[in-house]
């Protein structure tokens, strides 16, 4: 799953890294709509910016994070919907519309899993390995309260996930899924056949991807500065060497999962 990111990169960045063309719909007198703060510590219920295709051309845009379907009563609804299992998202009435008709990219600088040790949880930081920014398969939708028809519409996003790969095994079976810049246009097409997009989602390839233990300092979203993504030395981790919980090598990509320990066993 991912239900913690990073998302650094500015309005400028975002819109030279995904050659937009076109500002927000909603955005006035701004270049996007978009202009949050680097953000090292991302949780749910966040403005995060997204991608969308608007009549033809890309838009940098922003969405509150954890999706709220438009039949859903309640907006809190959306807190408890951050990911959609790729699997199932057809089957599913909260993404199934979405994943039809309202796709988008979540443009992050990579996330954090979590580790069950000595009853803690020690936070794990996953990137490329290519040093590019990681880019997610979302999905959004549009929700206003049915008896309040002149509110705001209040947009929503949510993360696709699948099955983790061999770096992501130990710490976690879940993993979002990534979508490769050659792939942009396909996912953000309205039009694409169902067969092209099921097949972006599956998990990155072992090598492409990298973790690390950091601080748990980012346990807490009261947290959040670039000190987050300092690495934490393996050898000296007194809160992952101890009596019965070995260090686990940092670098992963190249190690076989089956001879890494496991992390859920009692």
């Amino acid at each position: 799953m991912c239900g913690r990111y990073v998302a650094t990169e500015d309005a400028d960045g975002l819109l030279k890294m995904f050659v937009v063309d076109e500002r927000d719909p909603r955005a006035k007198d701004s270049r996007s709509h978009w202009d949050g703060a680097p953000n090292y510590n991302v949780a749910p219920t966040d403005s995060v910016p997204a991608i969308v295709l608007h009549e033809g051309h890309r838009v940098l845009t922003s969405f509150r994070w954890g999706l709220v379907p438009f039949w859903a009563k309640d907006a809190k609804i959306g807190a408890r919907m951050i990911n959609a299992r790729s699997e199932t998202i057809e089957e599913k009435s909260a993404f199934a519309q979405s994943f039809e008709r309202r796709r988008c990219l979540l443009p992050a600088d990579g996330f954090y899993e979590w580790q069950k040790a000595s009853g803690k949880k020690l936070p794990w930081f996953v990137r490329r390995t290519d040093g590019r920014p990681m880019v997610f398969a979302g999905i959004w939708a549009s929700w206003r309260p049915k008896d309040e028809p002149d509110t705001d519409r209040l947009l929503t996003c949510a993360i696709l996930t699948t099955d983790a790969n061999q770096v992501l095994a130990p710490i976690h079976d879940r993993m979002p899924v990534v979508i490769e810049e050659a792939d942009f246009d396909l996912w953000l097409d309205p039009q694409a056949d169902e067969a092209d997009l099921k097949r972006l989602l599956r998990p990155s390839p072992d090598a492409a991807v990298e973790r690390f233990r950091v601080s748990t300092r980012a346990n807490s979203v009261a947290n959040n500065d670039p000190s987050l993504l300092e690495p934490v030395d393996e050898a000296n981790d007194e809160d992952i060497v101890g009596p019965g919980h070995p260090a686990i090598t940092p670098s992963t990509h190249d190690i076989d999962a089956a001879e890494q320990p496991s992390l859920f066993s009692d």
